[in-house]
C-alpha cells in the first residue's frame, strides 16, 4: 500500500484470503476494524474462481460497499467439470458482480462517495530483475515457474493455457487504463487498486527469483502521477510506503 489513506471515508483493505483452502477459513466479522469502515477494498484472490470470490464476499459482507479487483487465482481452473476459461470469468464475473452490487474493477472506475477507485489485476511487464523478456517468459512458464501457466485456461483443451505474451498484453492494457484515468481530473481522492505490485519496494526481497512475475516498477504512476493511495495484494507481505519509500 502506498500513500496515506484518503480522509473522510474509512477503507478496509484486505486480499489473498485463498478460501479455496479449508485451513484458511476466515470470518470477516471477527476481523472488522474496531472503528468501523465505509468501503471494503479487496485486492484479489479471495476464492477460486472469480465468480466464487464474488459470492463469498456478498454472503459475508451483505449491504456493504465492496470494491473487488481479481487476482491471478481468480482465473485458475479449479479442476471441476466446468472447464471455464479466463474469458468466461471476465464475462460471468461482470454479470455476477452487477447482480450482487459489487464494484468489480477489470480496468474500470467506481466512484463511491467522494473517492474515485481505479482498478485492474495489472499482472506484470516481466522486467523487474529479469535479463530481458525471453528470459522472463521462459522462467515464468518453466517447470519451476508460475502455476498460472498451467491453471489459467484460454480454451476447452488442456493445451489451451495462458501464455506470457498474453499476460504482458493485459499488463499494458491495465497500465494504459490507469495512466489515462489518472490524467482525468476528479474532485476528490483517487485510489488505485491492483492485485500485482506496482513497485519493487512492495516485495519482501526485490532481488528474489521470479520477481518479474510479482511486480513491476511503475514509479512514474505511483509517485509522479499522484494517486492519493495505491493498494495491492499478491505478495502476502504487509508494507506501507509514503513518498519517501517504506514506512
Amino acid at each position: 500500500m502506498t500513500g496515506p489513506a484518503p480522509r473522510g471515508q474509512r477503507l478496509w483493505p484486505f486480499s489473498d484470503l485463498h478460501q479455496e483452502h479449508d485451513d484458511n477459513a476466515w470470518d470477516p466479522a471477527v476481523h472488522t476494524p474496531a472503528g468501523g469502515f465505509d468501503v471494503a477494498v479487496v485486492a484479489g484472490d479471495v476464492h477460486m474462481p472469480l465468480t466464487r470470490s464474488l459470492d463469498w464476499l456478498s454472503e459475508r459482507l451483505p449491504g456493504v460497499p465492496v470494491v473487488y479487483v481479481p487476482g491471478n487465482h481468480d482465473f485458475w481452473w479449479d479442476r471441476s467439470e466446468d472447464r471455464y476459461t479466463i474469458c468466461d470469468q471476465f464475462e460471468h464475473g461482470r454479470e455476477r458482480a452487477a447482480a450482487l452490487g459489487i464494484h468489480l474493477l477489470l480496468d474500470d472506475v467506481a466512484v463511491i462517495g467522494a473517492i474515485r477507485f481505479l482498478g485492474g489485476t495489472l499482472w506484470t511487464d516481466f522486467r523487474l530483475g529479469s535479463l530481458g523478456l525471453t528470459h522472463a517468459f521462459r522462467s515464468a512458464q518453466g517447470r519451476f515457474g508460475m502455476v498460472d501457466y498451467r491453471r489459467i485456461r484460454t480454451g476447452p483443451r488442456s493445451r489451451n493455457r495462458i501464455e506470457p505474451g498474453e499476460i504482458l498484453a493485459m499488463h499494458r492494457t491495465t497500465r494504459l487504463f490507469i495512466e489515462t484515468e489518472l490524467a482525468r481530473p476528479h474532485d476528490g481522492p483517487t485510489v488505485v487498486v491492483t492485485h500485482h505490485a506496482p513497485h519493487p519496494d512492495s516485495l519482501p526481497d526485490p532481488h528474489a527469483d521470479l520477481t518479474w512475475s510479482y511486480a513491476s516498477d511503475l514509479t512514474d504512476l505511483v509517485v509522479d502521477r499522484g494517486p492519493d493511495l495505491w493498494m495491492h495484494g499478491y505478495v502476502h507481505h504487509a508494507v506501507t510506503m509514503g513518498p519517501g519509500g517504506r514506512g
